[in-house]
């Protein structure tokens, strides 16, 4: 029986969402997860907070603030048992112990604040702010034009939080995916942008956020000047003009790049780096809305090519072409390369 997901604690309880999530997952899983988010975008909000609660894991409270609420926890768990078991077993038990290991998420929006020079960077909504969620379709770009002229494009597969108003000083936006940023100046306000591993910090300027995957995030700057911060560690660097910076989960690289050496997906262009199969895979599914697959899985595979506008038969055969490769349309936007 297909399993059916409707908030975000049945992701998270989940333990084939788990594996995917922490980049441990066997090819079928990724392939199913890959799939099923692609399929039900409806749900990307889901995945969003899935994803945020398990990276909120590592987040600790006290002892006495622990065991009260895995008293609650373990209450609510038993009265949502099938009638007939008297004891949390199998499947419940695995539930019960993901459900405590999520107190700290639970509690995520107090306890992140602690120990922060920056309260006014708080970059989730307090019980009396109304917040706003926008998710672009694989295949599809969504243009977000905020209150002060900044305007955000979305690119497929991606999903944007941002709050219905902003406060006088601050603009703080969450980010999953891929998305170019055109930000008004405003002297008095500093924007912030908030992946799985990075924090953005601005005060006008164009750049572009590319989360390479759960674990790494890409920023690459046309104008101005921002600020990139590891939140894993609080590593810092500042970045000109033509700078790129790479976030991984202990470091921050920073390279340089060419205005004709990167993705411009607002404007129908994407290039490829000696970018691996995933990379690829997942731009051509954000930006086309297909999906691919190696018949031969090879680790060590490696793509490098510029496409500007062209259409999806024109991009899979110059991929093909440049691989020594053929495709094969398997399913309803799904090919297999071989």
């Amino acid at each position: 029986m297909k399993k059916i997901y409707n908030d975000s604690v049945d992701l998270v309880t989940d333990e084939r969402f788990v594996s995917y999530h922490n980049g441990n997952a066997k090819r079928a899983e990724i392939h199913f997860w890959t799939t099923w988010i692609a399929e039900n975008p409806d749900k990307l909000h889901l995945v969003t907070e899935a994803r945020t609660i398990l990276d909120a894991l590592n987040v600790h409270i006290s002892e006495g603030e622990l065991q009260v609420e895995k008293d609650k926890l373990f209450a609510k768990l038993e009265s949502k048992a099938p009638v007939k078991t008297h004891r949390l077993g199998g499947k419940w038990r695995w539930i019960a112990a993901a459900s405590i290991l999520l107190i700290g998420a639970f509690s995520f929006h107090q306890i992140f604040l602690k120990g922060t020079t920056q309260p006014t960077l708080a970059l989730h909504p307090t019980s009396t702010e109304e917040w706003l969620h926008v998710a672009a379709q694989n295949g599809r770009m969504i243009k977000v034009n905020l209150s002060d002229g900044s305007q955000i494009t979305l690119m497929g597969g991606s999903t944007l939080h941002y709050p219905k108003h902003f406060s006088k000083d601050t603009m703080c936006v969450l980010l999953n995916g891929d998305a170019r940023f055109n930000i008004s100046k405003n002297a008095g306000r500093t924007f912030a942008v908030k992946t799985d591993n990075a924090l953005v910090t601005v005060l006008g300027t164009q750049f572009l956020v590319e989360q390479v995957d759960s674990k790494n995030t890409r920023v690459s700057l046309f104008s101005g000047k921002i600020k990139l911060t590891n939140r894993n560690n609080k590593k810092q660097i500042l970045l000109n003009p033509g700078q790129q910076g790479y976030v991984t989960t202990t470091n921050i690289h920073l390279d340089k790049f060419a205005p004709t050496q990167i993705n411009n997906f607002p404007e129908g262009i994407l290039h490829f780096q000696n970018a691996s199969f995933a990379e690829v895979s997942r731009k051509m599914t954000q930006y086309y809305g297909i999906h691919l697959s190696l018949r031969k899985p090879d680790a060590r595979w490696r793509y490098t090519g510029h496409f500007e506008k062209l259409p999806v038969e024109a991009a899979l055969a110059a991929i093909c072409f440049s691989k020594e490769l053929s495709s094969k349309k398997i399913a309803k936007d799904t090919y297999v390369l071989y």
